[in-house]
């Protein structure tokens, strides 16, 4: 029997592997992922929403190979460029939506966006800026911002303010505003 090729078939993927490969080389960049070993990778994909609760908690915690991995995954620049472009789209979205009925399973409160519109443009900046680092916490609750039901850009009813869930956020990014994040205009 010839073989057609001189170079073995590589070895199927999983699904679950395939997943994490996909995850870990999102647009292109080297992950902080590749390097680990795949048991921890698998660890941290299948209970990355835990690990992120305890991030978003704050506090003292036990540190672990695995919360040290995701802390490198949510602070990765491509990670805070996915989460700026996703602030930046719910504003966009305000920005470009007509009056009327709206059929979607996902319901974004114009008023709220627009309200908070100026804060929400400077978070996306401060997330993005590479030259300043973030901390995991403040992305983890960028994040819920933009995922959450109960978020106020998503609830009508919210106890806070768009500009008040922001000023979390940035609190919990640390360090200075983005340029042009006027706290005061907020």
């Amino acid at each position: 029997m010839i073989s057609r090729s001189r170079y073995p078939a590589p070895p199927a993927m999983s699904a679950t592997s395939a997943a994490l490969e996909a995850d870990a080389s999102a647009e292109g960049v080297r992950s902080p992922a590749i390097g680990a070993p795949m048991a921890l990778r698998l660890k941290v994909f299948l209970t990355r929403g835990k690990l992120d609760r305890k991030l978003a908690v704050g506090g003292s915690y036990e540190t672990t190979d695995a919360l040290a991995l995701r802390v490198r995954q949510l602070t990765d620049p491509s990670k805070r460029r996915q989460i700026a472009r996703e602030l930046r789209g719910v504003v966009e979205y305000v920005d470009n939506r007509k009056s009327g009925a709206v059929i979607s399973s996902v319901v974004i409160e114009p008023a709220a966006v627009r309200a908070g519109r100026e804060t929400i443009l400077g978070l996306a900046e401060r997330i993005e800026a590479t030259d300043s680092p973030v901390s995991a916490r403040g992305v983890v609750l960028a994040r819920a911002l933009l995922t959450d039901g109960s978020s106020p850009l998503y609830n009508p009813h919210s106890e806070r303010t768009v500009s008040e869930a922001v000023f979390d956020v940035q609190d919990a990014l640390g360090g200075p505003p983005a340029p042009g994040f006027d706290a005061a205009a907020a």
